[in-house]
């Protein structure tokens, strides 16, 4: 600052991960993408909420803080599915476990309040989007009030935030308060009991009442009923009232075009960590030759929180600007001709858009893929064959892999992209995520009860003994998922046993807040049917369907695996 002649910073971002610049980690994003928008920024990364100084090193900003906790859930960096402290933590320097305080978004604000009283303060990121309105806690076997009520901030940017962001940013220097910023699309605003009362008498105000935080604690039915209307009601606002106040979410944030996506990805991103840092930051070492070409993801899954956080409308970088990119970031030190992946959320997701015809209704499918296909959905990826095609043909490129993965099923509805995976974008192993053999227990995932593991196998074994390759499909499971049982979890180690299968990415389940799975967990029942799911809630219980799923260890001594696959 004092180089710059910099007395003052607009807006300063606080984040629970080490500071590396580079599109794939969060704080970076926002900080290139706020500083676009022509002002300054800081970010104090990885703060020690017992020591104030890490606080106040930069100041007050003159705009607002935006505090996140991290591209990873903080309990979830902290604690496996047993609840016990994880041993290490990929977006510290150093791999080192246990420098993230416990719901890092509250504790930063909590740091924050108590160094500068007044400053605005607006939270954002995985860990608050997913906790906007009132859900159950796995760690604390609880109920908690929306994070704007707990944490004390005055606004909530979710989803990927850059449009809320431009709105907030533009109010800021017209001279608004933040805490008047009622009706910004992709926020989440918190009410005192005064602006409550006007909102909800408010008779221009357009919004679903959910369940208040009291009702919900006294009522299983409640619970369902508001995981109900929060998906039945993609495009609504939300009012929820908490004691005497309350949080109005407002409608989701229109997405990225293609342009202003390009134009994001392709800020002066230096791709690298922050220079003070002596140790390498795990995270990044895995990502750093990776290349984000996707948001959003329409898959539907229940356990899965990127519907509720990305959204399911996809939005696709064009050709050109991944070609820039990779461009680019080959003239850096470095470099040796590797695109790690090409993906995102789902990598064949990749420029699929939706044929519904624009009659002003909503659509309140949480799956384009489950039960069935939807008619509307449009399946074929040839663009992505082009990319991986464009990508492989360049002289900087030796070799191209697809690790964030491909579903199965909507492969197999343009099968031709299974071949070009396997010729051009396999590094001799494919992430694919079958989840479960049980039919039951697909349908409560949201998956299709035919995923069509099989069938992807033999074309996939097909297209690279084709390509003169020696390739194999890495499948991912989860134990322990609300419908499955001890037999369930039985019948799929004996199927694996049988194909001669050694399942290493097997993850016990964990409930991520607002997601249908986590209904189903927290109250025994679908939110949509009222049926009843068996839900197995010891966690012994859950770490004994995972060996069951693990067979191949009866033989050996037991490994376990984190969220990363990573074996212990």
């Amino acid at each position: 600052m004092q180089a710059l002649g910099l007395e003052q910073l607009d807006v300063i971002i606080v984040t629970g991960d080490a500071y590396v610049d580079h599109p794939a980690f969060g704080a970076a994003m926002v900080g290139r993408y706020v500083q676009s928008l022509g002002c300054t920024v800081g970010i104090i990364a990885m703060p020690d909420v017992k020591n104030p100084a890490d606080f106040t090193a930069l100041g007050a900003p003159r705009y607002f803080f935006g505090v996140t906790a991290g591209n990873v859930d903080s309990m979830l960096s902290l604690f496996t599915a047993q609840k016990k402290p994880r041993s290490d933590d990929p977006y510290v320097p150093g791999g080192r476990a246990g420098v993230r305080p416990q719901r890092a978004t509250i504790a930063y604000c909590n740091a924050l309040r108590q160094a500068f009283s007044g400053a605005p303060i607006v939270i954002g990121g995985v860990e608050a989007s997913l906790r906007r309105i009132v859900h159950y806690d796995f760690w604390s076997d609880s109920l908690r009030q929306p994070i704007l009520l707990d944490a004390k901030a005055d606004l909530l940017a979710y989803g990927m935030a850059e449009h809320p962001l431009r709105a907030i940013v533009a109010r800021c220097k017209r001279g608004e308060p933040i805490g008047g910023m009622l009706d910004i699309p992709g926020t989440a605003v918190r009410l005192g009991k005064n602006a409550l009362d006007a909102v909800a008498a408010d008779p221009k105000q357009r919004f679903v009442r959910l369940p208040s935080f009291e009702e919900i604690q006294q009522s299983r039915a409640a619970f369902s009923q508001m995981t109900r209307l929060f998906y039945e009601n993609p495009e609504a606002a939300f009012l929820q009232e908490c004691s005497t106040l309350g949080v109005l979410v407002n409608k989701p944030a229109e997405p990225l075009t293609q342009g202003e996506i390009d134009r994001i990805y392709e800020l002066p991103f230096s791709y690298r960590p922050h220079p003070s840092y002596k140790q390498a930051v795990p995270a990044y070492e895995q990502i750093k030759d990776s290349v984000t070409v996707v948001r959003g993801c329409f898959g539907g899954c229940n356990f899965c929180g990127l519907g509720a956080h990305q959204g399911k409308i996809i939005q696709s970088r064009s050709k050109d600007s991944v070609v820039r990119e990779i461009r680019k970031r080959s003239q850096l030190p470095g470099w040796k001709g590797i695109v790690s992946d090409l993906g995102g959320p789902t990598a064949n997701m990749f420029s699929l858009s939706c044929r519904r015809p624009k009659d002003g209704k909503p659509c309140t499918r949480r799956s384009c893929l489950a039960p069935s296909v939807c008619s509307f959905l449009q399946t074929g990826q040839s663009a992505f064959a082009e990319l991986i095609r464009a990508v492989c043909g360049l002289d900087m490129v030796k070799h191209v892999s697809i690790n964030s993965g491909v579903r199965m099923d909507l492969a197999l509805l343009w099968p031709e992209i299974i071949e070009i995976v396997a010729k051009k974008a396999t590094g001799g192993q494919l992430s694919v995520a079958p989840e479960y053999l049980a039919r039951a227990v697909l349908f409560a995932m949201g998956k299709p009860e035919e995923t069509g593991w099989q069938r992807f196998e033999e074309l996939f074994a097909s297209a690279s003994a084709r390509a003169g390759k020696q390739q194999y499909l890495v499948p991912y499971f989860i134990a322990g998922h609300p419908g499955s049982t001890q037999s369930d979890a039985r019948e799929l180690g004996e199927y694996l046993r049988r194909r001669g299968i050694k399942a290493r990415n097997v993850q016990e389940y964990i409930p991520i807040p607002m997601t249908v799975s986590c209904s189903m967990y927290a109250t025994g029942e679908d939110p949509f049917t009222g049926k009843k799911v068996p839900v197995t809630v010891k966690l012994s219980e859950v770490r004994h369907q995972k060996d069951l799923i693990m067979w191949w260890q009866d033989q050996q001594p037991r490994l376990h695996h984190d969220r990363r696959g990573a074996r212990r």
